[in-house]
């Protein structure tokens, strides 16, 4: 091991030994203790209900508390079963036969019976959780079916592609309305909350509206009900804002994030109301809403505000030394799609990077949801080239201020963002000294290749005509490339595929790499075998985060550490 690598080893080491907090539900915590490789559930005393070997997606305890159901896998896919857990005695009974994937589950009043949407097998299950013996009826595989609480027997939403989502009162067969995309419903003492793409919505047991909260200006990214105290998490203008909803639709704002921090999720838990909270050196916290801002580790983060060519305002969240001394080495990281906010978070890799002497920037670009709906389809759908256009134009705002240069700067990003990330570097040569892609669909004319692709053609506009391939070839990393003659002015580039991922095939990443390398630019593919594209045990986030602390420091000639 080279000593640059061992010193960026030992300092991510320490700073992946912080724990990954999680929110109370019915008293019960899913979390990542200190110096554990994965969540375990515990009480909200700390004590351990199950650690199991496994990764757990996520959990519902029943309302009488003596047992909660988890979707568990047993490795990194996103691939999960059902499982039972008996609190008194951190028992786990799993039914491999009931196939989940991030579903909602639906417990009884009496804490007997459980109702699941077994979504990898398009069929809605019963199970008596003392037996064992399960039911299970078919749905229809062309919509999405969801359980929500609500009503008498809960609430069933189902989505259809063209359609949108319509959402049933089950015990009643009443409709209570149809959404372009719907993202939760809660029980209300008089009705029903509906949180849906353009705000939400309290409705009264016939579906008539009782009141609506709407602002085109923000995006809604989590939302917490008791009894009738509605608290939803918003962010607008890149940052994040917790704000109270009265019985009038009224919002009242009572936290506003402090600078370098972000509320990434609120939950009111047996009458008090937690907000987890962490920031690019700050590392992750639950807090209380009457609790002081936690502690950030050393360095400094500070917004900067950027002009887009088209006069637009862009935003960089720039975590570095609290000695500023000239251009250093910096990781600008994107995203900008889906409508998903990029906002400034805790990756042990952050601190990591800072305390070596580099920078990093969390970039918000058109097509994220920072900014509200029209942010969002800014830059997606036949405008996502735009997201393309504003991390350039971040990437040189921050070289035009001194704060770095083409050759300290690498530009990174996963999954979507690896896409926006290479598509920039790729167009813009001489931009960056590296680029880094992980789990990125980098052929967009193949999108259907991949095994949610099909869910992708949108985002990036392809209705499959003429037109829109020709705007998919000009943005598609690989086609870039393909369509060179020359390496002139490419940036080193680092494709990282993960073994267990079930969104995003290799394939792409490996053209790419060869295309780059028959034309004689320092390319290379690196795969973690045991990682997957949803969550993962700590050490594979540990060989991921070194790896592209390595390739960094190493293509900016070794300066930061």
């Amino acid at each position: 091991m080279t000593a640059l690598r061992t010193a960026l080893d030992e300092a991510l080491s320490a700073h992946e030994r912080h724990p990954r907090p999680g929110l109370p539900v019915r008293g019960f915590i899913l979390d990542r203790a200190a110096g554990t490789p994965r969540p375990a559930i515990r009480h909200a005393d700390g004590r351990t209900v199950i650690a199991p070997d496994g990764h757990i997606h996520r959990m519902s305890p029943a309302p009488d508390r003596r047992r909660i159901a988890i979707e568990w896998a047993e490795d990194a896919s996103e691939d999960a079963v059902l499982g039972i857990v008996d609190v008194a005695s951190g028992a786990l009974r799993l039914h491999p036969e009931i196939r989940l994937r991030y579903d909602t589950v639906l417990w009884s009043g009496d804490s007997r019976t459980i109702e699941v949407v077994a979504s990898r097998d398009d069929a809605l299950v019963t199970l008596d959780v003392t037996s064992g013996a399960w039911t299970s009826t078919l749905l229809e595989p062309a919509q999405r079916t969801r359980l929500f609480a609500g009503g008498a027997r809960g609430l069933l939403a189902r989505t259809t592609r063209n359609e949108g989502t319509t959402l049933i009162d089950r015990a009643t067969g009443q409709l209570l309305g149809r959404w372009s995309a719907l993202y939760g419903a809660f029980p209300l003492p008089d009705g029903v909350l509906v949180w849906h793409a353009g705000g939400l919505d309290a409705l009264a047991p016939t579906g008539s509206a009782r009141w609506m909260l709407r602002d085109e200006s923000q995006r809604i990214t989590d939302v917490s009900v008791e009894d009738s105290r509605i608290v939803v998490l918003v962010v607008r203008d890149g940052r994040t804002v917790v704000a109270d909803v009265d019985a009038a639709g009224t919002r009242e704002v009572f936290v506003e994030a402090a600078s370098g921090t972000t509320v990434t999720g609120v939950r009111i838990d047996d009458g008090i109301l937690y907000l987890a909270v962490e920031g690019p050196l700050t590392p992750p916290r639950i807090v209380t809403e009457t609790d002081a801002a936690p502690d950030a580790l050393a360095g400094e983060t500070r917004r900067l505000d950027l002009p887009a060519r088209d006069g637009e305002t862009l935003t960089a969240h720039i975590a570095e030394p609290a000695a500023r001394s000239g251009p250093r080495p910096l990781l600008l990281a994107c995203y900008g799609g889906f409508g998903v906010p990029h906002l400034p978070v805790f990756e042990p890799t952050i601190p990591t990077w800072v305390a070596h002497g580099g920078a990093y920037v969390t970039a918000q670009i058109r097509g994220g949801g920072e900014r509200g709906a029209s942010w969002r389809a800014a830059g997606s759908g036949a405008r996502k080239q735009q997201a393309v256009d504003d991390l350039a134009d971040i990437a040189r705002g921050l070289i035009d201020r001194g704060i770095t240069l083409p050759d300290l700067l690498v530009v990174v990003g996963a999954s979507l963002g690896g896409v926006i990330a290479a598509s920039c570097a790729f167009q813009h040569p001489g931009l960056c000294a590296g680029v880094v892609a992980t789990a990125a669909p980098l052929d967009l004319l193949s999108l259907a290749d991949h095994p949610l692709g099909a869910g992708w053609r949108s985002e990036f506009g392809d209705d499959g005509s003429p037109e829109s391939r020709e705007r998919l070839r000009r943005l598609s990393p690989l086609a870039i490339i393909e369509d060179r003659t020359n390496a002139e002015g490419l940036p080193a580039f680092l494709g990282i595929t993960l073994g267990r991922d079930t969104r995003v095939r290799a394939t792409d990443t490996r053209r790419t790499v060869d295309a780059l390398q028959r034309l004689g630019a320092p390319a290379r593919m690196w795969t973690a075998p045991s990682a997957g594209h949803g969550a993962n045990a700590l050490d594979d986030l540990h060989a991921l985060g070194i790896t592209v602390l390595e390739f960094a420091a190493d293509v900016t000639n070794g300066d930061t550490p």
